[in-house]
């Protein structure tokens, strides 16, 4: 029996070509779409899920006001977690991690013989880390790795960097050119993703006191260091986290306490996509919101496939209500229908999802681009994967088949045999409300598609308060530039395409500025406030407006040590309505002589994702960047002569730029990647929905066949049977516009509301998308319902 109805499945799916291969191909892409977005889902939640006691290592976290602006930091002061463990019974162990030169553009130097490379992951650990984080060493081991002072453990891939194959136990680097550091560990390569990105840990406590300048044991000063503490199995870390703010109270300077300092605890298998820091965080991290994101859109492709599946499957299978008939008059049961019509779905998901599968290895590399992730093409064999993709195509066959089955079992021979089954031509069947739902669907992807493509068109055109366009920025980070930067910047302003030089040190409008102490007039506690150093001719090559005072100029000798140049925003925050002459300082160090000498019109130095706030810039030699405004013209050749300049004046370190606008660009990669995303995604959405209702036009004119001869014998015309079938179509989209709308606005306005600069949702969206769709719709049953019309009403009228 289970053969027969195979073969009858077989033979039924070849008769309808057209249906087999629309309903294949659309839960193919459904499917392909579902399983793709599942595995990037999965890479992205398993990150430090390896560690042997991830459940119970946690993070510490600070969060400071300022000036009511919330500051939150992915890192504590140096004691903070030990301290932690000496105070409270339920954290067990502790440590920390220091990035060199923290905050800075500056790369420490590494060298072995004649080999020297900067390194941007050298971090300097404690010997408590190896018992926090557990790793394989290919070479040495964790006892022993950290026993002694100036130890170093490499990556095995720095380790082949510098020392090829061979085993570098007991080898020296050195670091800076200053320090010896001892290879006594190598390790080996880590399963699974980590936010822990590093090549070199170096357990060096004396180096790191000498970085800061002071001992750190018991300093809480700077915001520097990654801090970890772990907690006994089963305790609480909502009850660690009530009793930190005693914690800060008891340990933390006024400039913290009276700031609203809070510190929290997060554990590490959060931290890749719930975390949301203003600076410094030591990797890229995630978002939840775009695995929320693209998880929806997972599942809306899935179901308009499936809806197209079973919008399908009803009326194809109402088609067979006189084999039904026949069946039901032979002897078969209600579950022997059930278990052939179930079958066939069943078969016809299996076969999508064989499909899906090569579609998804064809579209994997496309994906990686979009989504700015590496998924491994082999994931989808993987045992555990391809079982669960097997779950999910059994079960899509069986949803999106269980009700058309249920149906047809249940006809009555009498009627069906007499065709009454095909009367009943309720005003909102279930197949309409299939119908409005792959719309409604439709619609909301595609009216997003079209709120985030605006909302980065206005990021890229707003005005940030500076001019972008035609800027060079030159890294200098680790370099020489500091003491050939007047030489240098005499070579370009020679080079007539080179209208301004001078240097910024932070990515401008690309990345948060680090807070830092001040000390200001009429304040009795520190400030924590932005800083940013920048070099004489800033404002004429960014072209911003100083509105009071004046910039830093050369002709002063006392501007590149004791001034200070503040924004509108940090006038306002400290109550300044006369900051000319006011005193500022550093908070620790700083002279007491230093004032404001000028004020300049706020500008966007951070990204658009934050309001403008507070600013305070210094000079300093150069730092960061060299930004060289060009003159519009030949660009290529102004490049050639800048990097001529270059390697004139800088010889450890090759020429490399960038454009600032391109720079601005890609700050909003993650958007440009989610957008990129949406319309591929809803593209093949409308594809599918469309092949559906290409399929479901099909079948409607087919039953109505009858209805349209007897219309073209009283009169009727061509275009008027035309509009009679496309009427149909055209209500349910009206109703499922009325149902996206609502809730289009709701999701995509709570996605605009993480931007503090955004647009307003207006009507134009909503009209682009529901004349799309509608025009889709003509195309697609217009086909159907011209052929249907033009058929000959004796032919027709005759085979009834």
């Amino acid at each position: 029996m289970f053969r027969n109805y195979i073969t009858i499945g077989l033979r039924n799916l070849v008769k309808n070509k057209v249906y087999t291969f629309i309903n294949i191909s659309g839960l193919a892409i459904g499917l392909a779409c579902f399983i793709l977005i599942a595995l990037y889902i999965r890479d992205e939640t398993g990150y430090d899920t390896g560690y042997a006691n991830a459940d119970n290592i946690y993070r510490i976290n600070t969060h400071v006001d300022v000036n009511g602006v919330s500051n939150n930091y992915p890192t504590a002061h140096y004691p903070a977690a030990f301290d932690m463990v000496q105070d409270y019974p339920e954290a067990v162990n502790a440590t920390t991690l220091y990035r060199m030169f923290y905050l800075s553009n500056v790369l420490p130097k590494v060298r072995y013989g004649e080999a020297q490379f900067e390194e941007s992951k050298f971090f300097l650990a404690d010997s408590s880390f190896f018992t926090v984080f557990d790793f394989d060493f290919k070479y040495g081991n964790a006892a022993k790795a950290f026993e002694n002072t100036n130890s170093v453990v490499l990556t095995e891939a720095m380790s082949k960097k510098y020392f090829g194959d061979t085993n570098p136990l007991g080898k020296l680097l050195q670091l800076q050119d200053t320090v010896a550091l001892k290879v006594t560990g190598v390790l080996q390569p880590r399963k699974g993703k980590s936010h822990l990105e590093f090549d070199f840990l170096a357990h060096a406590k004396p180096l790191l006191n000498q970085l800061i300048g002071f001992r750190v044991d018991n300093a809480y000063v700077g915001l520097w260091y990654y801090s970890y503490v772990v907690l006994q199995p089963g305790s609480s870390p909502a009850a660690l986290e009530a009793k930190l703010p005693a914690f800060v109270k008891k340990y933390y300077p006024p400039r913290y306490t009276e700031n609203n300092a809070k510190l929290t605890v997060q554990n590490i298998k959060d931290i890749h996509l719930h975390s949301n820091f203003s600076t410094g965080d030591m990797s890229v991290n995630g978002n939840i919101q775009y695995v929320y994101t693209l998880g929806s859109i997972a599942v809306l492709v899935l179901i308009i496939a499936c809806i197209n599946f079973m919008n399908l499957s009803i009326a194809r299978f109402s088609n067979r209500g006189k084999e039904v008939g026949v069946r039901k008059v032979m002897g078969a049961e209600r579950q022997n229908l059930i278990f052939q019509f179930l079958g066939e779905s069943i078969l016809i998901a299996m076969m999508s999802g064989l499909v899906s599968l090569a579609l998804v290895r064809l579209a994997m590399p496309l994906f990686n681009r979009l989504a700015s992730v590496q998924l491994d093409p082999m994931a989808i064999i993987a045992p555990q994967n391809l079982l669960a993709i097997v779950v999910i195509v059994l079960f899509t066959g069986l949803l999106a088949g269980l009700y058309p089955s249920l149906v047809m079992a249940a006809f009555h021979p009498v009627k069906v045999l007499k065709g009454l089954h095909k009367a009943a031509n309720q005003k909102m069947s279930l197949r309409k409300v299939l119908v409005i739902a792959q719309f409604t669907v439709s619609l909301i992807l595609l009216i997003g598609t079209l709120v985030i493509s605006q909302q980065l068109s206005f990021m890229r055109s707003k005005d940030m308060g500076f001019d972008k366009d035609q800027v060079m920025m030159i890294p200098v980070g680790g370099t020489t530039m500091a003491r050939d930067f007047p030489a240098f910047k005499n070579k370009l302003k020679q080079l007539e395409a080179v209208a301004s030089v001078t240097h910024v040190s932070h990515n401008l409008g690309q990345e948060t500025l680090p807070y830092l102490p001040m000390i200001v007039e009429g304040k009795e506690d520190e400030q924590m406030l932005p800083i940013m150093s920048v070099g004489y001719d800033f404002v004429e090559t960014f072209n911003i407006d100083v509105v009071s005072g004046r910039f830093f100029d050369q002709g002063h000798n006392s501007d590149s040590t004791l001034a200070f140049v503040i924004n509108e925003s940090a006038a306002r925050a400290l109550n300044w309505t006369d900051p000319i002459g006011r005193k500022m300082s550093y908070g620790v160090g700083g002279s007491p002589n230093s004032q404001v000498i000028g004020v300049v019109k706020d500008f966007n130095f951070d990204p658009l994702r934050n309001k403008v706030g507070p600013l305070v810039m210094y000079f300093s030699p150069v730092q960061g960047n060299v930004a060289v405004k060009v003159k519009p013209g030949s660009y290529q050749q102004t490049i050639a002569s800048v990097e001529k300049a270059w390697g004139e004046q800088i010889t450890d370190k090759p020429f490399s730029f960038y454009f600032l606008e391109e720079g601005l660009a890609e700050t909003y990669a993650a958007e440009e990647n989610l957008a990129n995303v949406f319309k591929y995604f809803c593209g093949l959405a409308i594809f599918v929905a469309s092949l559906g209702l290409f399929a479901l036009a099909s079948f409607s004119a087919e039953r109505r066949m009858k209805e349209i001869g007897v219309r073209k014998v009283l009169g009727a015309s061509e275009a008027g049977l035309v509009a009679l079938l496309y009427k149909e179509f055209l209500v349910l989209i009206l109703i499922s516009f009325v149902i996206a709308s609502p809730l289009a606005y709701y999701f995509f306005d709570q996605w605009l509301n993480e931007f503090a600069y955004r647009i307003n949702i207006g009507v134009v969206p909503y009209l682009i998308a529901v004349v799309f769709i509608t025009f889709i719709a003509l195309i697609t049953v217009g086909y159907q319902s011209i052929s249907a019309a033009r058929r000959n009403p004796v032919k027709v009228l005759r085979s009834e």
